[in-house]
């Protein structure tokens, strides 16, 4: 079995490099990628500490999850097989645009009568406060009079689905464009490309298009993405097979990982997703896993 999507403390994850290759070790996967955030730090520290990687017997596919743009949405994608000392990733300071976003969370907030605190801010290092999303929900949401405006007036607010729900969807009064911060979606995998890596467009039933389905196609049918990522624990079997019959209809290659986050997603475990929904038979890479980057 294989993961290709897990996360380490190089972005959002709270497994050390270390502690995610003994957890996949007994977790018995024949592959995996690290694919933190806009980083390949676990990759330097995999070259520059050779015996941590032996801590892991199976295969590891370079990788990275790359943040980007398209049709003025925040949407990701998995570089898999990428020359990680060349890979240009744009770099945004991280704290000032979290912060940012906080503010603009907090001035609709209080648009709609919300209450929210004045001093919350976001702190790189705690690991619960990584994100402007998740600072700003924990404050809403401790408050009994919110509930009956977050009914009325937002929908459904949580600290893990905000950023998709909200913060990424035109339709929310949460909105917030980050098209300043990344690179659009072309530019991403032509940078991929030219690291000799190949792109997978990662959980895209998750954004938050007009029509989610119709977009995903439109990135197949007109962008260079090499492959999707079919197999995810939150696409129920209607949404896997339609991935699949995209992969098929295009002729792009297949991939499935977990989301792995340890700590910061406590109900998702390496391998096996949420409450075991999910299965990534190494076969379903067997057709592009030896054109790619290994360490």
């Amino acid at each position: 079995m294989v993961d290709l999507h897990l996360h380490t403390t190089y972005s959002d994850g709270t497994d050390s490099v270390e502690m995610l290759l003994d957890n996949a070790e007994k977790a018995k996967l024949d592959v995996i990628s690290i694919t933190d955030h806009n980083g390949v730090g676990a990759y330097y520290e995999l070259e520059e500490h050779p015996e941590t990687r032996k801590r892991f017997s199976g295969d590891i596919i370079i990788g990275s999850e790359i943040k980007c743009i398209y049709d003025d949405i925040n949407i990701e994608v998995l570089a898999y097989g990428i020359d990680f000392k060349n890979i240009d990733i744009k770099k945004e300071d991280k704290e000032k645009v979290q912060n940012e976003e906080l503010e603009h969370f907090i001035k609709v907030a209080r648009s709609l009568g919300l209450r929210v605190d004045d001093n919350i801010q976001v702190d790189l290092n705690d690991p619960q406060k990584l994100y402007a999303s998740w600072v700003f929900c924990d404050n809403i949401l401790q408050y009994k009079e919110n509930e009956e405006i977050i009914k009325n007036k937002i929908g459904h607010v949580e600290r893990l689905t905000f950023y998709r729900e909200h913060e990424g969807n035109r339709n929310s009064p949460f909105y917030y464009s980050t098209s300043i911060y990344y690179d659009d979606l072309n530019t991403v995998i032509d940078k991929i490309h030219e690291c000799g890596g190949l792109a997978f467009l990662a959980h895209g039933l998750i954004y938050s298009f007009e029509d989610t389905r119709k977009t995903i196609e439109e990135i197949v049918r007109t962008t260079k993405i090499d492959g999707l990522e079919c197999i995810y624990p939150l696409f129920d079997k209607d949404g896997t097979e339609f991935m699949l019959g995209l992969c098929k209809k295009y002729d792009k290659f297949i991939s499935g990982g977990s989301d792995y986050h340890a700590k910061t997603k406590p109900t998702t475990f390496m391998g096996t997703g949420i409450n075991n929904n999910i299965s990534v038979p190494k076969e379903i890479i067997n057709n592009w896993i030896n054109k790619v980057r290994k360490v």
